[in-house]
């Protein structure tokens, strides 16, 4: 565990090196220490003196703890650094470190030391301590230590062998929002120490003294930028250890109300720390531990956590004080969970006589043996005894011991009654203040304090002692006496004796005498000069203090004040003790014999002094009071270069003299405020102002100390007219302020015809002249220069609008009251066209062909050119109609508003374009989507007769069909004339192209039923419509023979003529028979003719027929029906005329002296029937079809 030892380093290192290297050897120090505190106890009604019936009889025998592995200790604790950082030199306000130690036992094992084979305990320790919020070096941040210690104890004594450390010390400090860690010093302390610190003297009791002489070794290495590690060092000191009191250590734990104060001294007797021994924890509940260099360290106990222990190891002793060279029973005992634990076989070590042996424990689990004691001393002088050594039993492979301590007296007797003076304890309540009297508090009293004594009396013999009594002399010569019962070797009872001081009790040196056995009754015992005690006080009286001091005083004034009248009623010299209150809150406190302190307070405010007389008894009086001291007001005076300043001009006024003589703040002894805003700021020692009013000007400022006392002061000067100057204007468009084109005095602005333009204008004067400023504005200069608009203010606005493109000018000239005026302010305009524009236009609904399309377009522009705009529309886009510009700026029609129709959808556009143009030539145009639908024909079909007969020529007509007037005029009608019967071997009997036309002859040669399709074809797919012809059969007869073998007729008549032919060129002409031929062929040929209006009346006429040919031709009753439309249109080609006869044929003709078969034809049509063309115009067959 960390022990509390004086050090010898620290005055060789330098004063930065001290902080580190400081905190490191104050982190040495043991967290084991206690110091007197105060306790609070009820008043009793008590008399002079009593012996309490709580005198208690205990072995009194506090031995040396056996630890295990894992026992743990943690304490919270903090490092007061505020002496040794004064002496340091180091620039910081760190007063004070908070933090936690932990300490663990980590292993048991046997080393070296000195030449002896020892058993050790290894103890390891980390601790954590940080100072927040402090300054170092000008930074503000944390200081910050971390450590981890390793310390060696001896187990028989606790004793320290040596202790490591490693520190890593750190200052983090923050910079706007970058953090930064300063690494200070990285630094390892090996410490050993020969013979080892006893910094406890088994066993302990209140009065026990021990002392140790000691050399040691401390090795530093480590690596720091900011320190330098010191240097190693070795040397010997000599320290010392006092039980002084036991009782309350100031921390509650349990188990430790009864601690034990162990106050530490260096080589020069001055108390470096102290510790509190609980007997309970095993070890230190509190410590103080006041470093060479300055640091004081306190810890206070917060857990302890012991090893789970359901083995344990006992050592008894058959006495624990022995003469020299004695053999010494012992027994070792061994319990497993409170059972005996048989057959654990034990080292036993008496490590100072250089006994080791093994035992085995026996059935009831205990081992006997003897040693001998020896006559060796301990490592410590200790009063009455030689030494005192542990017996040690250890398990070595369960790393569990157990010890007791043996005290070697040379001087040992069979019974020794002490009545021990130095184990002496005193309580003292004063004004229900209670207190442990010891060397720091002083042994003394005053009348009325109720003083509680517990009188130690001790057997320092080996065997039991008989009873006795114990008699008490009262400083009064009063005595009383109380029972001692047997006690054992060192076995102890302790006599409570209270006594009150009687409020008469002369001041003076008292004494309380006890003795143990004063009849001399225990012949047995062998030493009765320490049979007797005397414990000594002094009963004075407390010291009267008087603070003389002035009630005020001003700053920076010396105030002497002083205790001299204060004084001792009970004689002796007083010492005074005064505490000042300085500017920061904290005290300052100074000691003085004279009783005669001055101060000094370099600012104002109330301030406490105290004084603390302290008699030679250390009774103390106290005496307090509090001074003001009064501030001393600043002083400030005006200066300035100029008398007279133009308005709006600046000018800059100085402090020529100012001063706080008691500021705390030497970089700005005084707060300086302006009266008015400065282009500095409000606060410093120049002001540089602009009047902006003609006249007089006065400007003030106001100083402040730092306490808060202000002086004024304050100058006039004559401020002087200036002419209104800096005109400029902004020019507004639709609520939003325009940008120039060009910055500066000649701006210029871009606007359009017809913009609302607002234009205001500004001006610089003082402000007692802006009110009476006369603006004129020329808006347009040039053109229209007699435009003059004025208006007066500080601001002024007119509107303007410019209704022609181009360039104009605007000017502005402001004058003031007095007749000055501003220079001329140009401003240039350059006027836009606005672009016609077309408002969106819905798309027109489709119309048929032929239809009429109507609609308007609406359009936009400036004012002044909506009513010279140019609107037309350009009804074809892909022809130029008037050879000018492109094909779609045609105006063939010259209007917003659209009302035209197309004959035709296969030659209409599908869109046309309107435009629309202003007097500057600016257009727009828009295209305008167009769609002309066309309409399928509707056909319609008759026959002149549905039923004719085989051979019979019918007319067949298209009229009733129906399209528009284009599309009728060129309308396409095509024939199939058996919609059975596939005539083009196409595959499809149904789209056979027969026959063209609107009207058309037929005749058909088989009967049967016939549906004729016509297919009246537009620009578009057609439409179709069929017709049923029933064909009759032919009544026999030439025509059917005709009919039926006409083209074999045909060939043989053919080639019979060309017989006839050949045989006539062969022969000579005869003409008779030639003559004769032709009259019978014409006769042939001649025949009656034939109407066609009868045929067509009546298509069962037959002209052939004498009889049906009397009774004429019927009259029609019925129309032929409609059919579906063709699939696919067809061209219509052209209609052929009847076919020529061959040239040939007709040269054999006119050699045979016959007319040709076209004469002959011609000829008989003349004669028979006139052809349909002849017959009948197309007004005549339209009529004829007409329903």
């Amino acid at each position: 565990m960390t022990l509390m030892r004086s050090s010898p380093t620290g005055r060789t290192v330098s004063a930065r090196a001290k902080v580190a290297i400081g905190l490191c050897l104050i982190l040495l120090a043991s967290p084991y220490a206690s110091v007197s505190i105060s306790q609070m106890k009820s008043p009793e009604d008590l008399s002079d003196i009593r012996i309490s019936e709580s005198s208690s009889r205990t072995n009194n025998l506090i031995d040396v703890p056996s630890w295990k592995v894992n026992d743990a200790w943690s304490y919270t604790g903090t490092l007061d650094v505020r002496d040794f950082v004064t002496s340091s030199g180091v620039s910081t306000n760190v007063e004070y470190l908070l933090g936690t130690l932990n300490e663990q036992v980590s292993d048991i094992y046997t080393m070296n030391v000195d030449g002896t084979d020892t058993l050790v305990y290894r103890v390891d320790g980390d601790g954590y301590y940080e100072a927040q919020n402090i300054n170092l070096d000008g930074n503000n941040g944390d200081l910050i230590v971390e450590m981890s210690t390793e310390e060696i104890v001896r187990v028989s004594d606790l004793a320290v062998i040596e202790q490591n450390a490693d520190f890593d010390i750190d200052f983090d400090y923050q910079i706007w929002w970058w953090s930064y860690t300063v690494h200070v010093a990285d630094l390892t302390v090996d410490q050993t120490y020969s013979p080892p610190l006893e910094g406890y003297d088994f066993p302990i009791s209140v009065g026990d003294e021990w002392q140790t002489d000691y050399s040691y070794t401390i090795d530093y290495s480590g690596s720091s930028d900011y320190v330098t590690i010191p240097s190693d060092s070795s040397g010997q000191n000599s320290t010392s250890w006092d039980v002084v009191s036991q009782g309350f250590p100031g921390v509650t734990y349990g188990g430790c109300s009864q601690s034990y104060n162990i106050t530490n001294y260096d080589d020069n007797g001055d108390e470096i720390g102290y510790k509190w021994f609980c007997p309970a924890i095993r070890g230190d509940v509190r410590s103080s531990y006041t470093n060479t260099v300055g640091f004081v360290a306190e810890h206070e106990l917060t857990t302890y956590q012991p090893a789970g222990r359901p083995k344990k190891i006992s050592v008894d002793l058959e006495f624990p004080l022995s003469p020299l060279d004695y053999q010494m029973s012992a027994w070792v005992n061994v319990t497993n969970s409170g059972q005996p634990s048989s057959g654990e076989t034990l080292q036993v070590r008496y490590e100072s006589g250089g006994v080791v042996q093994d035992v085995t424990t026996a059935a009831n689990g205990s081992a006997f043996l003897t040693f001998d004691t020896g006559h060796s001393s301990d490592d410590s002088d200790g009063v009455g005894e030689l030494g005192s050594h542990g017996l040690i039993a250890w398990i070595s492979g369960q790393r569990l011991v157990g010890v007791s301590t043996v005290i070697i007296d040379p001087d040992v007797h069979e019974v020794d009654l002490v009545s021990r003076s130095e184990g002496v304890t005193v309580e003292r309540t004063r004004a229900n203040n209670t207190v442990t009297l010891d060397s720091n508090v002083g042994f003394n009293a005053i009348p009325l304090d109720q003083l509680t004594f517990s009188v130690p009396v001790v057997n320092r013999g080996i065997a039991l002692s008989p009873p006795t009594t114990l008699e008490v002399e009262a400083p009064d010569g009063s005595t009383s006496s109380t029972y001692i019962p047997g006690l054992r070797s060192l076995e102890e009872m302790r006599v409570e004796v209270i006594w009150t001081v009687p409020e008469n009790q002369p001041f003076g040196e008292i004494s309380l005498t006890f003795t143990a056995d004063p009849d001399e009754q225990v012949a047995s015992d062998g030493n009765r000069t320490n049979n007797q005690g005397t414990f000594g006080l002094f009963i004075g009286r407390l010291p009267t203090a008087s603070l003389s001091i002035p009630s005020e005083s001003l700053t920076l004034s010396e105030v002497s004040f002083n205790g001299v009248a204060s004084y001792d009623s009970d004689g002796g010299e007083v010492s005074c003790e005064f505490t000042i209150e300085k500017l920061d809150g904290s005290n300052w406190t100074s000691t003085e014999d004279d009783c005669i302190q001055e101060y000094t307070w370099g600012d104002d405010g109330t301030f406490l002094v105290s004084l603390v007389v302290t008699d030679d008894e250390n009774d103390r009086a106290h005496a307090q009071s509090y001074i003001t001291i009064l501030n001393r007001p600043p002083e400030v005076e005006i200066g300035s270069d100029q008398n007279t300043v133009p308005v709006q001009s600046a000018i800059t006024f100085d402090i020529d003299e100012s001063g706080d003589s008691d500021t705390q703040n030497p970089d700005a002894p005084i707060d300086i405020e302006w009266s008015l805003p400065c282009e500095e700021g409000q606060v410093g020692e120049r002001c540089t102002v602009t009047p902006q009013d003609e006249g007089p000007f006065t400007i003030g400022v106001t100083v402040m100390d730092d306490d808060g006392d202000t002086a004024e002061d304050s100058l006039t000067i004559e401020v002087t007219n200036i002419a209104p100057s800096d005109p400029r204007a902004e020019i507004w468009f639709a609520g939003n302020r325009m940008v120039p084109q060009i910055l500066g005095e000649n701006a210029r602005y871009i606007v359009n015809e017809g913009d609302v333009l607002s234009m205001r204008g500004f001006a610089d004067d003082s402000p007692n002249d802006l009110d009476s400023l006369e603006h004129h504005w020329s808006p347009d200069a040039e053109q229209k220069p007699d435009l003059i608009l004025s208006s007066m203010g500080h601001q002024s606005e007119v509107q303007h609008i410019y209704e022609t493109s181009g360039q104009h000018l605007a000017t502005l000239q402001v004058v003031d009251d007095d007749g000055a005026s501003t220079e001329t302010l140009i401003i240039q305009f350059v006027v836009y066209n606005i672009v016609p524009s077309i408002l969106p236009v819905s798309n027109p609904l489709p119309v048929a062909e032929g239809g009429l399309m109507q609609f308007s377009v609406e359009v936009s522009d400036s004012p002044n050119d909506l009513p010279g705009l140019i609107s037309c529309f350009d009804l074809d886009p892909n022809v130029n109609s008037d050879s000018e510009g492109n094909a779609t700026d045609d105006c063939d029609v010259e209007s917003q508003s659209l009302a035209h129709s197309w004959e035709d959808a296969t030659t209409a556009p599908s869109s046309i374009v309107f435009h629309v143009t202003d007097d500057d030539g600016a257009s727009a145009s828009v295209v305008i989507p167009v769609q002309i639908n066309n309409l399928p024909p509707t056909p319609a079909a008759s026959a002149s007769e549905y039923k004719p007969t085989e051979g019979d020529v019918i007319v067949l007509s298209a009229n009733g069909t129906s399209d528009s007037e284009y599309d009728l005029e060129n309308m396409l009608y095509v024939w199939d004339l058996d919609i059975d019967v596939d005539s083009d071997g196409d595959g499809d009997p149904s789209n056979d192209v027969d026959m063209q036309g609107r009207w058309i002859e037929v005749s058909f040669s088989q009967e049967g039923t016939k549906n004729v399709r016509m297919t009246a074809f537009d620009e578009g797919e057609g439409a179709s419509v069929t017709l049923s012809i029933q064909v009759q059969k032919e009544p026999f007869g030439l025509s059917t023979l005709v009919a039926d073998y006409g083209v074999y007729i045909g060939l043989v008549a053919l080639i019979a003529v060309l017989l006839v032919v050949l045989l006539q060129r062969m022969r000579a002409p005869q003409t008779d028979g030639s003559t004769t031929e032709k009259a019978d062929l014409l006769g042939r040929r001649k025949g009656r003719k034939v109407s066609m209006d009868d045929a067509f009346d009546d298509p069962d006429y037959d002209p052939f027929d004498e009889e049906r040919s009397k009774d004429g031709p019927k009259k029609m009753d019925a129309e032929g029906p409609e059919g579906g439309t063709s699939e696919s249109p067809l061209d219509s080609p052209e209609e052929s005329g009847p076919e020529p006869i061959d040239p040939e044929l007709s040269d054999a003709f006119e050699e045979l002296g016959v007319e040709s078969t076209e004469e002959d034809e011609s000829e008989l049509l003349e004669n028979v029937a006139v052809s349909v063309d002849e017959a009948l115009d197309n007004e005549d067959i339209e009529a004829l079809f007409d329903d």
